[in-house]
């Protein structure tokens, strides 16, 4: 596995700041995998926090077992572009009012129409997904080209 430096760290905060949307992977009460796409914002820990309904099937999900995957990616047809990222890690609800209000933030700034579903979101839960483990994957460095990263301290 690769080192995650300053550089690999900026590269990932900056890939994932251009991405709008991640594909959060969750487990059935069966096992059974599961995704639903959703909005997400990042901070420089590489933290990612989404919006949800607590009542849906990804956010039960989590409350059973927190475990997660997640990709971020580039739309392209032609395989030379694609480049993404993916991510497994811990998700959690947030409950500590000044972590909520740093990701609230974090939100507005990338998604300034947050501003105005506020009563909206006073329904909804914030998610943290922690990363233990980060890929980056770069078909314009050659075809299948990936570094991984584990970020979890032994």
């Amino acid at each position: 596995m690769a080192q995650l430096t300053p550089d690999w760290r900026a590269r990932f905060q900056s890939f994932l700041s251009e991405r709008i949307s991640m594909s959060l992977a969750t487990a059935s009460p069966a096992g059974s995998p599961r995704v639903a796409d959703v909005y997400f914002v990042s901070d420089a820990d590489l933290n990612l926090y989404f919006y949800s309904d607590p009542a849906s099937r990804h956010t039960r999900n989590i409350q059973r077992d927190p475990r997660v995957a997640a990709t971020m990616r580039v739309e392209s047809i032609d395989w030379h572009d694609i480049r993404g990222v993916q991510v497994e890690g811990i998700a959690e609800q947030m409950d500590d009012p000044a972590d909520r209000d740093r990701a609230w933030r974090l939100m507005c700034d990338k998604f300034p129409f947050y501003e105005s579903f506020t009563d909206v979101v006073a329904h909804l839960g914030m998610y943290r997904v922690t990363p233990h483990w980060i890929r980056w994957i770069d078909n314009s460095m050659s075809f299948g080209h990936k570094e991984d990263f584990d970020l979890v301290e032994r």
